[in-house]
């Protein structure tokens, strides 16, 4: 298990109906992580944007993407996501 706290920087994609989750994480180290999520996908799209500070654990698979099998979120980010779209 690994773990990378950051900042998504891209947009988050669907990939898969699944569903299947993209995002791009850059790590406080400046490293970029290509980031996927399937367990919890549906809430996480629900909570997450762009430039939200998150911390994510998991592992990585045969083509170097990094599995989210947990994560985390500041509970400021999600507030100030929920008082804009208000």
């Amino acid at each position: 298990m690994s773990n990378f706290v950051g900042t998504i920087t891209s947009q988050i994609k669907v990939l898969n109906l699944a569903p299947l989750i993209r995002f791009e994480l850059t790590s406080q180290q400046g490293a970029k992580v290509n980031c996927l999520i399937h367990q919890h996908a549906l809430n996480f799209l629900a909570l997450a944007s762009k430039n939200m500070h998150i911390a994510v654990f998991g592992h990585y698979n045969r083509r170097h993407q990094f599995v989210v099998t947990r994560y985390m979120m500041r509970s400021s980010d999600i507030t100030k996501k929920e008082s804009q779209s208000a």
